[in-house]
């Protein structure tokens, strides 16, 4: 997925970037920079973009039923 794409449906920090794409904010502070130090993201970096926004998305459209299994999964797992 395109950085732009990717911007236009969710307004992440620059360290949230860097997080996601599994990168330096240096890294990131580039992509938005202008001239001969720009650089673009790696298909790896789309990659991670991509993912993200199908996560984001399918959280954001699941029924109740799967954030309910979901919710009991997570109060098993932090009881351990």
């Amino acid at each position: 997925m395109e950085l732009n794409e990717f911007l236009k449906h969710w307004d992440v920090a620059r360290e949230e970037l860097a997080y996601i794409c599994d990168c330096s904010l240096t890294t990131v502070n580039h992509w938005f920079s202008q001239g001969e130090h720009r650089r673009f993201p790696s298909q790896k970096h789309k990659q991670k973009l991509a993912l993200a926004h199908h996560i984001w998305t399918t959280i954001e459209t699941e029924p109740e039923y799967l954030q309910t299994l979901r919710e009991m999964y997570i109060k098993k797992h932090l009881k351990r």
